[in-house]
């Protein structure tokens, strides 16, 4: 019951947000926004569907695993025809973007770190003669 009511709340979110967006900027903007949306999800569905196939062979991390469930958000949410979950899931797609520019800092913080530990050493080998 409380699941049946919390989707009937954003269909009419989704039909209320849909109704404004047409009368502000017209019905052929909001057709090539949600077209444009369907395209970018199922192009994102596609993405996690390989993902998930070479991920079976491969091991991969706890961040690689929530990138791939998180595509597979943001495909789904740009699959459903609406203007509120086509920002709902851009705002998800930006968030990750986010995230790995975030962690991405990090790792260049730490590599910089550890080469300021780092002592180059010169190995010279003297030749004996023999006699």
């Amino acid at each position: 019951m409380m699941v049946k009511t919390n989707l009937s709340a954003f269909l009419i979110l989704e039909l209320i947000a849909s109704i404004l967006f047409i009368t502000f900027f017209g019905f052929l903007n909001f057709f090539m926004i949600l077209f444009a949306s369907m395209f970018l999800g199922a192009m994102f569905l596609a993405k996690t569907w390989t993902n998930l196939i070479t991920m079976q062979n491969t091991n991969t991390n706890l961040f690689g695993m929530i990138k791939l469930f998180s595509l597979t958000i943001v495909g789904i949410l740009l699959l459903i025809p609406g203007i509120l979950s086509t920002f709902l899931g851009i705002l998800l797609l930006f968030f990750m973007m986010a995230l790995k520019l975030f962690t991405k800092q990090k790792r260049k913080y730490h590599q910089t770190n550890n080469e300021e530990e780092i002592i180059d050493v010169e190995i010279i080998q003297e030749h004996k003669k023999c006699n």
